[in-house]
């Protein structure tokens, strides 16, 4: 009976402590409808909005990845790496899944720690 108390106590207690712990998305005027709303680049929107998301990069680190969600929609990949780190990638220029798809298309990748925080951005 104690050992199930205590775990709902616990369970309870990291649910406030993520919940609480979470930072405040401000990415200014970044139109995430309209980067959510352009799914592998394909429209060309995402590389029209480069300028902008280079301005919101800072604004994005210490991010949890459920936060990254809300800003960018869910990403085009992701990958599980050692120590429990994790990738997102989002194409900026259309993907080979497009009608017309970039020579080299430029992806966003987010890399998040053990804990799920975006720990750095890069334009590649």
């Amino acid at each position: 009976m104690k050992s199930s108390k205590l775990k709902v106590i616990t369970l309870f207690s990291l649910f406030l402590f993520s919940t609480a712990c979470t930072k405040k998305i401000d990415v200014g005027d970044f139109d995430s409808e309209k980067w959510i709303g352009d799914q592998d680049g394909c429209l060309n929107q995402r590389a029209e909005m480069i300028q902008d998301l280079i301005k919101i990069k800072p604004n994005l680190l210490a991010l949890y990845h459920k936060s990254i969600i809300e800003v960018l929609g869910k990403p085009e990949a992701e990958e599980l790496y050692e120590r429990s780190q994790t990738y997102y990638w989002y194409y900026i220029d259309p993907s080979p899944k497009c009608d017309q798809p970039s020579e080299n298309p430029r992806k966003l990748s987010i890399r998040f720690t053990a804990m799920g925080i975006a720990n750095e951005i890069d334009i590649k």
